[in-house]
């Protein structure tokens, strides 16, 4: 299994990249910032918008009465080289949390007055070092500050003992 890791990469990687790639970081959850759902396309898991009591998709234009909530969840992480925003979605988020998007909304909106808080769920998340697969685009190549996309992560605390040198040198 630790083949599967191989070369892991320090976060400053991200930075200094040459073309489109493709690698592990091993780094620590600083924050997590702004919204982290949305309401997805029944068909197509796009953004959908409320437009009066329907919700509409602009990928594939359609129309439904309700849509999915899944996670969109931005994160700051750092390693002893640098800090950089990723960007994990649904089944990432998941894994992190345990939790389907939809339950922890429902109940947070439940028990919450105000719904701009983050859940605790969430919340504990923070400090929290996990193996993340990441995926630089072509446009994000040799810029400063940009958001990559997780593609994978793992979360073992064994695998993670083994890549965390990288955390630990800060």
């Amino acid at each position: 299994m630790d083949q599967l890791f191989q070369p892991m990469h320090k976060v400053d990687s991200l930075f200094t990249v040459t073309e489109e790639s493709t690698f592990w970081i091993c780094a620590i959850i600083a924050d997590i910032i702004g919204d982290w759902w949305y309401v997805a396309c029944l068909t197509c898991n796009g953004s959908m918008v409320e437009t009066g009591s329907k919700y509409h998709c602009h990928s594939c234009r359609r129309t439904y009465d309700s849509g999915l909530y899944r996670y969109k969840m931005q994160v700051i992480v750092l390693d002893s080289s640098a800090t950089a925003s990723l960007l994990c979605f649904d089944r990432d988020t998941e894994i992190l949390t345990g939790i389907p998007c939809h339950d922890l909304y429902r109940y947070f909106i439940e028990t919450r007055e105000y719904a701009g808080d983050l859940p605790d769920e969430l919340g504990s998340l923070i400090d929290q070092t996990v193996l993340f697969r990441v995926r630089v685009k072509e446009n994000q190549v040799h810029k400063e500050s940009s958001v990559f996309t997780v593609i994978g992560l793992e979360t073992d605390p064994t695998l993670v003992a083994n890549y965390n040198m990288f955390t630990r040198e800060r």
